[in-house]
């Protein structure tokens, strides 16, 4: 199963992607939403884990774009500033799920292989 992960904080990123591939999963990572458009369009991704608050993607209208593009592909939130409006909106804009950071990495594993059953 490949993931995408992004997240403008790259030690953040680094620090994600490493425990998630120890977990199995092949991961591929973008600090931004034009790099992770990149990323969708030329390889093959199972679900994508995305920061809801980056410094050069307005998260909101990128979780449409996304939804629209790969409507397929399960969307997971994550935010270290999770606020009942947020966490709404992301969800009425497409997010699959919402989880607060700091991530509880079995929870995350959990959310994840419930969202590519089939």
């Amino acid at each position: 199963m490949t993931i995408l992960i992004i997240d403008d904080n790259k030690e953040y990123l680094l620090l994600l992607s490493q425990t998630i591939k120890k977990r199995g999963f092949e991961v591929h990572t973008a600090l931004n939403g034009l790099s992770a458009l990149t990323i969708l369009s030329e390889n093959k991704i199972d679900l994508i884990i995305s920061d809801v608050i980056m410094f050069s993607t307005p998260i909101m209208s990128f979780t449409c774009t996304l939804k629209n593009l790969y409507p397929n592909i399960p969307l997971i939130i994550v935010s270290g500033f999770p606020s009942s409006a947020l966490i709404e909106n992301s969800l009425i804009l497409g997010a699959d799920k919402f989880i607060p950071k700091p991530l509880n990495i079995s929870q995350l594993v959990k959310t994840i292989n419930k969202l590519t059953a089939a």
